[in-house]
This record gives structure tokens, C-alpha cells and sequence, in this order.
């Protein structure tokens, strides 16, 4: 059955486990980042491309002993996985989706276990079977571990807009490469480690200096817009919505816009009441 994409959007967030001798150095051929160097304490983002450099996932990664545990949206859960799996040939690994018992969720930072309180931003605490993490921006704490009965936030896609921090949907799947949604900045490209998928594309954009947009945090007067959006400036086409939110006042969103009409109008196309206002990053 094929689900609103808002529905998709808010099904919560999905866990990956990789497992086996060689997790990290497979992983270590298909994702951004350099997984080699993750400790056990840090949590890391990584793109997860298609050999032309293009975004199929974005998940944040930490070390859960020989584990390595893989945070995606729920939608995007099954893609990855597959994803993933499409390269494993010989190599001593196993990509599963999490069992039902271990769950990723959102915490309250009022209701912050005494393991979790003190998290500065990137790091990560495995306490027993409990993973506790800290997004750089977030004041909410990721949870790993079997579902709780309280302190939970039941949507997550405020807090990460909120924090600045990108995330790909289904109808944004290939949408965007790695330097549009700012991975780089947010530590999630190495571009010392050596050959990766869509490695060669993102690693041009990156040498010849031929970034030309990039992600911004924005507010406007109107319902959030679906992932993918198109934003105009003075009739012409200046950017695309990366994800957005509901807010009192109308909705909250992350978009990637060219960085030479960065300054003029910008606005939601077709939305009378869409005009963006750029909130800090």
C-alpha cells in the first residue's frame, strides 16, 4: 500500500544493525564518512550515495560494541537495508534491521536518565544494552534500546530541523548530493580515507571549489510543504525544500538554495502566504 508521503515523513525512526568480522571495512566502501576511526563515545554522520553522488540516505552511526547501529527514518528503513546489501558479496557481514525489542526514540531533556544528562554535543554512552547519543544542536537525547515507558518525544523531525541537521525522504531519494545538506560540515565526509560510492562526485565538488548551494534553516506563514518543494525568487527557480514542520505560526523548514539568490525574495512556489525567512544555522 502506498502511504501520504506526510505519513511516511512522520513513521518515526528505524535502526540498522551491522554486524560481522568485516562491518566497518565494508561499511567503510559505501558510506561518507570514516567508520574506521569511530570510537565507541562519538557518534558520526554519513551519506550513504549512489555512484553519482547522490543522496539515498543520511544515517547517523555509533559503535554498539562489534555492532555498528545505523540510524534512518522508518521510511527509509527497507531502502537502505537493501542498499547496503547490494555490494556484500564475499564480505563477512550481516545488515538486519533491529528486532522489535530495540527501538530507537527521542527523549525529553527534562526527563534525561542520569547516563544521558550530561551528553556534550556528537557523543555517545553505551550503558549495558542502552545507547544514549547527543545530535550536534539537540538538546533532546537519542535513545537505543528497549522501548520506554515515559520521557518520550513522539515526533523527531522538529528537533532535528530545529538543530539544523539533514535528513532525506522517499521523494527526495538521489535529490541532493553531500555538500548541498552541509555533511561536510557536520564532520560526515571524510576526503582522506580513500574510495567510497559517489565518492569521485562529491570529492570534485569539493577540490574545484564548485559548491554552489547549500542548506539553510527557514520559517514561513504557511503549512509545511512536502520534501522536495520548489522555492522561486522573482519567477525563477532559487532552491528546493530539504524537510519541514508544523509550528504555531505556520511551519519551520530546512531548504537548499543557490547561493547567488541566497539574499533576494525567496519564496515557496504557488503558496500566496510562503515567503521564507531565514532563521539561524
Amino acid at each position: 500500500m502506498n502511504l501520504p508521503e506526510m505519513h511516511l515523513i512522520d513513521a518515526g525512526l528505524g535502526l540498522l544493525l551491522v554486524s560481522g568480522a568485516d562491518a566497518r571495512t565494508y561499511l567503510q566502501g559505501q558510506l561518507s564518512a570514516d567508520l574506521l576511526t569511530l570510537g565507541e563515545n562519538e557518534v558520526r554522520l554519513a551519506a550513504c550515495c549512489s555512484p553519482q553522488g547522490r543522496i539515498q540516505a543520511l544515517p547517523w552511526i555509533v559503535a554498539r560494541g562489534d555492532t555498528l547501529a545505523l540510524i534512518v527514518p522508518q521510511a527509509l528503513l527497507e531502502s537502505t537495508q537493501l542498499r547496503l546489501r547490494k555490494y556484500l558479496l564475499r564480505a563477512k557481514a550481516q545488515i538486519q534491521a533491529a528486532p522489535e525489542t530495540l527501538t530507537v526514540e527521542l527523549l525529553d531533556p527534562n526527563a534525561l536518565p542520569t547516563a544521558a544528562a550530561e551528553l556534550a554535543a556528537g557523543e555517545h554512552r553505551l550503558t549495558g544494552d542502552d545507547s544514549y547519543l547527543r545530535l550536534p544542536g539537540m538538546t533532546a537525547v537519542l535513545h537505543i534500546g528497549a522501548p520506554l515507558q515515559q520521557g518520550v518525544i513522539n515526533e523527531w523531525l522538529p528537533a532535528w530541523i530545529s538543530a539544523g541537521l539533514p535528513q532525506v525522504h522517499p521523494s527526495t531519494h538521489e535529490a541532493f548530493i553531500a555538500q548541498m545538506l552541509n555533511v561536510d560540515l557536520l564532520g560526515g565526509i571524510s576526503f582522506e580515507k580513500g574510495c567510497y560510492t559517489g565518492q569521485e562526485i562529491i570529492a570534485r565538488a569539493h577540490f574545484r571549489g564548485t559548491i554552489k548551494r547549500r542548506m539553510f534553516r527557514f520559517q514561513a506563514n504557511c503549512p509545511p510543504p512536502l520534501p522536495g518543494a520548489r522555492i522561486v525568487t522573482e519567477g525563477q527557480h532559487a532552491g528546493d525544500v530539504v524537510t519541514a514542520t508544523a509550528t504555531a505560526t505556520g511551519c519551520e523548514l530546512l531548504a537548499v538554495i543557490s547561493l547567488a539568490q541566497l539574499d533576494k525574495p525567496l519564496q515557496l512556489d504557488g503558496v500566496e502566504t510562503g515567503q521564507l525567512e531565514r532563521l539561524p544555522l
